[in-house]
């Protein structure tokens, strides 16, 4: 069984892979094969799995103008 710290050190190594951007959900589980139910034990969304990593969390939209 994965422990919470592995799954960290995992989202950290392939931000840092991946030119400090973290991977979305599907490209993360293609990579490590860490799934979906391996994460969602210690975190409700894996936004907060990010955060916790110390990752700059992807964000759904960003608007392409401003205001």
């Amino acid at each position: 069984m994965l422990t919470k710290e592995d799954i960290l050190k995992e989202i950290r190594r392939t931000a840092k892979e991946n030119g400090g951007t973290p991977l979305g959900i599907a490209r993360f589980e293609d990579e490590t094969e860490i799934k979906e139910t391996d994460w969602e034990r210690y975190w409700p969304r894996f936004s907060d799995a990010q955060k916790e990593a110390g990752v700059k969390a992807n964000t759904f939209f960003i608007p392409a103008f401003s205001d």
